[in-house]
């Protein structure tokens, strides 16, 4: 066998052999109320339409009779990629594959005798979509593709004993789908320092269930002020059946391609557990005069149980590994107005949002950062009894330039191999949302 084969062959079979760990995180989406969302999201203490099931259940009990709101958000990222040396190096610049996202939203409640209310939502609370060029990206054995979709159902009843204090408890139950994409290389055959693709690997799941509870509390000490708090329990995913799919790339040299239908592992069973934080949420609001109010809220994300993510294989138990993440628990500041005038309700907002992820997370699956939100929204009340409300919202969202580096799927500080870089990354959000009450 000619040397040329030879190393190649070798580091074919290590490739093949050596664990690749995918990554799925959760990733928050806070974006679930139109009107709420026209001043940054603070709306823990002023939110007064169905969407209270998500900001607020003890806010239930303010309302009247029967409420309805439906709607959703569009989100547009734009991330760029500047390497850095050693690899992939300066000069590699990449672009992040543009895509539009839209998570929906339903709610509704309703007044009970005695002080109760009660309430019912969908939303879509986590998510993720990355996707880079699975041909010319030169992280592609890290990544192409990723998402994560997850649907939410909440339950909650609350009760007023009097007209200063609600409480509020519920259940939710959350279901997860993840599906993650990457390609094994190898050092093309004949010298000259390229690479060619040889495999593609697709790791995929079914919407799997997991379960968590939330409960709040509404307080009025005098009209023109509120306070208000929140609590929604972690929720962990424990994925039984997920599917791991191997397809081999030919390279046009049939040594090679030997080789890799040889010791390409077969399609398989793999496990693995999904962990969504706890979020605990207080706000404030006031209204200086009759047509005003101002809430500032305080955000809190318990991101510290995303400790690791393990992946196990049914047959090919060679490639279990457990990734190391180390997130640490985030905040969030959310500050926000709104202006009344007759059937309309001007708003705007701001927030600033503490990303979890250390510097050794920060790679292509997900690169996360500090954020800086703005928002402004509209607000009108139409139809003969003005029991109707259109309400919609932009939400331009600004991350910091942010390094990571990753090893294949393994952070290593040492590695002379490990893909380090700088992402950036802007989202542009547009939302509307309906509601109707009787």
């Amino acid at each position: 066998m000619t040397r040329h084969r030879t190393l190649p062959a070798i580091a074919l079979l290590m490739a093949l052999l050596l664990p690749t760990s995918a990554r799925a995180t959760g990733y928050a989406i806070y974006e679930q109320g139109a009107a709420a969302l026209g001043m940054a999201g603070a709306a823990t203490a002023s939110v007064d339409d169905a969407s209270a099931v998500f900001f607020n259940p003890a806010a239930m009990t303010r309302l009247t009779g029967t409420n309805f709101y439906v709607g959703g958000t569009a989100l547009a990222p734009v991330t760029s990629f500047a390497g850095r040396g050693p690899n992939p190096g300066y000069g590699v610049t990449e672009e992040m594959n543009k895509q539009v996202f839209f998570p929906p939203t339903v709610y509704v409640t309703q007044k009970l005798p005695l002080g109760f209310a009660a309430g019912a939502g969908l939303n879509t609370p986590y998510g993720l979509g990355v996707e880079w060029d699975p041909v010319t990206f030169s992280g592609r054995y890290i990544t192409t593709k990723v998402t994560m979709e997850t649907l939410n159902g909440s339950a909650c009843l609350a009760w007023a004993p009097n007209d200063q204090f609600s409480f509020a408890a519920g259940a939710d139950a959350l279901y997860a789908k993840v599906l993650l994409k990457n390609r094994t290389l190898m050092v093309a055959p004949g010298g000259g320092g390229g690479q060619v693709d040889i495999a593609e690997t697709k790791l995929s799941s079914d919407y799997t269930p997991g379960y968590g509870w939330n409960a709040a509390v509404h307080y009025t000490p005098v009209p023109r002020l509120r306070v208000g708090a929140f609590y929604r329990s972690k929720v962990v995913v424990h994925v039984d059946d997920a599917r791991a799919e191997f397809t081999q790339i030919p390279t046009g040299d049939a040594y090679v391609d030997a080789v890799v239908a040889a010791g390409l592992p077969p399609d398989q069973g793999v496990k693995t557990v999904l962990r969504f934080p706890a979020i605990a949420t207080a706000g404030v609001a006031f209204d200086p005069v009759p047509d005003w109010t101002v809430e500032a809220d305080f955000v809190w994300y318990e991101w510290s149980l995303f400790k690791d993510l393990p992946i196990y294989f049914d047959e090919t138990t060679s490639r279990n590994t457990t990734r190391i993440e180390d997130y640490k628990d985030s905040w969030q500041v959310r500050i926000g107005a709104e202006k009344r005038r007759g059937d309309f309700a001007y708003r705007f907002g701001y927030y600033f949002d503490r990303s979890p992820a250390p510097v050794q997370a920060v790679s292509p699956l997900l690169p996360d950062a500090d954020r800086i939100g703005i928002s402004g929204g509209l607000g009108w009340k139409f139809g003969a009894k003005k029991n109707w409300n259109l309400d919609g919202y932009a939400l331009a969202l600004f991350l910091d330039r942010r390094y990571g580096y990753t090893s294949n799927g393994e952070s290593d500080t040492y590695a002379d191999y490990h893909y380090a870089g700088d992402y950036k990354t802007f989202t542009g959000m547009l939302g509307v949302g309906l509601g109707y009450h009787f």
